[in-house]
């Protein structure tokens, strides 16, 4: 995570000013031995058919990053909760085995998964629709993106560490809410039935850290007859992540520090 603490005057032209000569430096966490692929997940919601949901279904979005067409042949997608003793995909309806297809570049691979009670409306048209869905939480858990179609056999810290075998098969990881495993230096945000985790860049950002990476949003799946999104295009700018105080906030000290999260390293000139 990008950040850089500092002590800002009264006046807030003296704030940009320190601002501008702040550097930045990003800490990242990998899972050590990840799987290396331009595949991503890119949007996942728990919400679906809870009160308030815009769909009745859950859903996890994948999208290819490369320059070059992705195979998800032999890969799953793998659920566990957000601190439960549970491994990644122990039984049938936390596992979902992805089919022999193609995810060009730049695009998008929608699955649906589980159904709520409430029924307020479709997917868009899903890609898979897992015979046996996973039922995610609303508010918290871990996805991951695996080599194989077998449980890795861990889940995470708690009672069943994932070693270095299960760690290699992981293509991405995903822990939002309170998950106590998810890559970098802290979980994604919470979520509610009226929003999802959105990777940013529309799916292009990705400094393997959950928190900056992903953004509560209203949900919008998208599948593979959405639009392209090529990676790579331009240097996108850094996205500003966080804001300690937060903006907005009153009472207080001219004193007190502030503390700017950005999405990558920020190196800024004078002026």
């Amino acid at each position: 995570m990008a950040h850089k603490a500092l002590r800002p005057p009264v006046a807030v032209v003296a704030l940009l000013a320190l601002l501008a000569a702040m550097t930045s430096v990003l800490v990242v966490a990998v899972p050590a031995g990840a799987a290396t692929t331009d595949l991503a997940l890119s949007r996942v919601y728990g919400g679906g058919g809870n009160s308030g949901a815009p769909y009745t279904f859950d859903y996890i979005e994948i999208f290819n990053r490369g320059s070059s067409a992705q195979s998800l042949d032999g890969l799953s997608l793998q659920y566990t909760s957000a601190t439960g003793t549970g491994n990644f995909g122990a039984t049938t309806t936390t596992l979902t085995e992805l089919p022999a297809a193609t995810v060009p570049a730049g695009g998008y691979f929608l699955v649906q998964e589980a159904a709520g009670a409430a029924t307020p409306g479709p997917l868009p048209t899903p890609d898979l629709i897992d015979p046996t869905p996973i039922n995610m939480s609303g508010t918290a858990g871990k996805v991951s993106l695996v080599t194989g179609v077998t449980t890795l056999g861990c889940n995470g810290p708690l009672g069943n560490p994932c070693d270095a075998a299960a760690t290699a098969r992981i293509i991405d990881l995903l822990g939002f809410g309170n998950a106590n495993y998810f890559e970098g230096a802290a979980a994604a945000a919470t979520l509610t039935n009226s929003t999802d985790a959105r990777r940013r860049g529309n799916g292009c950002t990705d400094t393997n850290d959950n928190a900056a990476d992903f953004e509560a949003v209203t949900p919008a799946p998208r599948n593979s007859a959405s639009p392209l999104n090529p990676c790579g295009a331009g240097d996108a700018a850094p996205a500003l992540v966080s804001t300690s105080p937060v903006d907005g906030a009153t009472g207080i000290s001219v004193s007190a520090d502030v503390d700017v999260t950005f999405s990558e390293p920020v190196d800024t000139a004078p002026g």
